[in-house]
């Protein structure tokens, strides 16, 4: 079965996304980069912005599973309600085009793909770059939402795995 997995990372100046192709246990990067909103834009032309963009990706793409990475309450918790509006964007398009929602943290995306929660992004970036053949100097929110569509990837094939173990102890 081929799955096609649209990768997030959400975020209102740039907001990363990576499209992967999952058949079997080989994994192929069909598409990624970044939705760059305007900078002097206000939060509700973003929003909106963000929305127009990604809906252009479900149309060319049809993605299966939506993986987004959790919006992680940090020190400012104005910068964590901004993204929690974008997160709710992808969550409502992701819905409308009858793709499947799934959400990771951080850590756990950065685990999955580098054997440590405490990576880095440029040790992500670095890892992701090298899986998918790409060019070094690609943009980490890009390369983020790579990592994140990887990280999903490879919970399908656990779960995989896991339905056919089942199935053999039967």
């Amino acid at each position: 079965m081929n799955l096609v997995i649209l990768g997030i990372d959400p975020g209102t100046i740039t907001t990363g996304y990576g499209i992967i192709l999952l058949q079997g246990h080989q994994v192929e990067c069909l598409n990624y980069g970044v939705i760059s909103t305007p900078k002097s834009s206000n939060l509700s032309q973003r929003v909106h912005y963000i929305h127009s963009e990604l809906r252009k990706l479900y149309k060319r793409y049809k993605p299966h599973h939506t993986a987004v990475e959790k919006v992680f309450f940090g020190k400012n918790p104005e910068v964590a309600f901004k993204l929690g509006h974008i997160f709710a964007v992808c969550l409502l398009e992701s819905e409308l085009q009858g793709s499947d929602f799934f959400e990771y943290a951080s850590r756990f995306v950065k685990k999955s793909v580098t054997f440590s929660g405490n990576a880095s992004k440029s040790l992500v970036q670095e890892f992701v770059t090298n899986v998918f053949s790409l060019k070094k100097d690609q943009k980490l929110d890009a390369t983020d939402a790579l990592a994140v569509a990887l990280c999903h990837s490879r919970y399908c094939q656990r779960m995989k795995i896991q339905k056919r173990l089942k199935e053999v102890a039967l």
